[in-house]
């Protein structure tokens, strides 16, 4: 008891002493978090104005440039201030400045655009994208590869070239987009050396820029034979939307082909490129394939076909399958009088073909 009585205070002590201790720490913990508070909001605050600025002096910048009007030769400098010239050195005003002409030099055309260009290689901002292609991060290097095609740098090709094939899929895409902005369908040759797939979306975005270029005969067959299966879709395509009547006989081949996509391209491809005994390579293959390329070959029918295909079609109409009695209607009414005739003999025996013959009848007259 006696011990306990002697400890008792000291106990009590000790207690007050750690609850100081634990005050001590919570009030420095406090303090310090509104200094770092206090310290974050300036460095923002001051961020945010500098942005503001930065973007009044591009926008003056990028102002004088689109009206200038002097004469511009490679030697002319649209006038820049001291202060400029020193901000080029600031990563932030140099982002913020480059992303602005970029996005100007996307939107205008003629004089003004090329007054956008002389000045970003006035500023050697092209020095910059150049090292970021270097940069170990994919985004930056995509981004560097856009700049450069963008404000038309050709010369730097031979640069962007590797990029065409590189593992990353949209530093491929870049590339190769670049690659079609400097040359136009001879910009194409990277599809020699590529391993990888081009995807659906890069395809279209690939003939969606070839379509405002005026089309140049490149040689597409070698394509046809290559081990890459995207390359060789992508050569069907070309070869539909360019109608290269000269390359059927390659395209032909293609209907052998062992992946089925590269058989069911060429079989659109027959849509739009055709000899009079294409018809019949078609439906000797016809048989041999799924559901999904027998109605693409009733399909490609039905733009190609001639009344020698009529008994074929015909057979078609026996058909469990909705769509492909469809297709076939469609094949028949299409090929000439003759085979609307027998669409409609065909019909007043089968009454379940009558619906069908009223659609196919409304869609001709329209």
């Amino acid at each position: 008891m006696l011990l306990l009585k002697l400890f008792s205070p000291l106990a009590f002590f000790i207690s007050l002493r750690t609850i100081g201790v634990v005050i001590l720490v919570f009030t420095n913990l406090i303090v310090c978090l509104l200094i770092f508070m206090l310290i974050y909001m300036y460095f923002r605050s001051k961020r945010e104005k500098n942005q503001v600025n930065y973007k009044l002096i591009s926008d003056l910048l990028i102002h004088k440039a689109v009206f200038y009007d002097g004469i511009m030769l490679p030697e002319t400098l649209i006038p820049v201030t001291k202060r400029v010239k020193k901000l080029i050195d600031n990563k932030y005003f140099r982002n913020r400045l480059t992303d602005e002409l970029v996005v100007a030099k996307k939107n205008i055309t003629g004089t003004s655009a090329e007054n956008l260009k002389h000045l970003y290689q006035q500023l050697n901002l092209e020095q910059y994208a150049l090292k970021n292609l270097k940069s170990r991060y994919w985004h930056i290097k995509a981004k560097a590869i856009q700049e450069l095609y963008l404000m038309e740098l050709k010369e730097y090709e031979f640069e962007l070239y590797p990029f065409a094939n590189d593992k990353n899929e949209l530093i491929r895409m870049e590339a190769q987009v670049a690659l079609v902005q400097f040359n136009g369908f001879e910009g194409l040759l990277f599809l020699d050396d590529i391993t990888y797939s081009i995807s659906e979306w890069q395809q279209i975005k690939l003939l969606q820029k070839l379509s405002n270029l005026p089309p140049v005969h490149v040689s597409i067959d070698s394509w046809l034979k290559s081990s890459n299966i995207s390359v060789v879709i992508f050569a069907l395509k070309l070869i539909r939307n360019y109608h290269r009547f000269e390359l059927h006989d390659a395209v032909l081949q293609c209907l052998d082909h062992p992946d089925p996509e590269v058989r069911l391209q060429a079989i659109n491809c027959f849509s739009e490129i055709y000899t009079d005994e294409t018809s019949i390579h078609l439906i000797s293959r016809f048989w041999r394939e799924g559901l999904k390329h027998q109605l693409a070959i009733i399909k490609a029918l039905q733009n190609i076909g001639s009344e020698n295909d009529n008994p074929f079609l015909l057979t078609l109409l026996h058909n469990d399958n909705y769509e492909m009695k469809l297709f076939a209607a469609r094949a028949l009414a299409r090929s000439g009088k003759k085979g609307l005739a027998s669409l409609n003999d065909y019909g007043s025996y089968d009454n379940k073909l009558n619906d069908i013959i009223i659609q196919v009848k409304g869609e001709l007259a329209a």
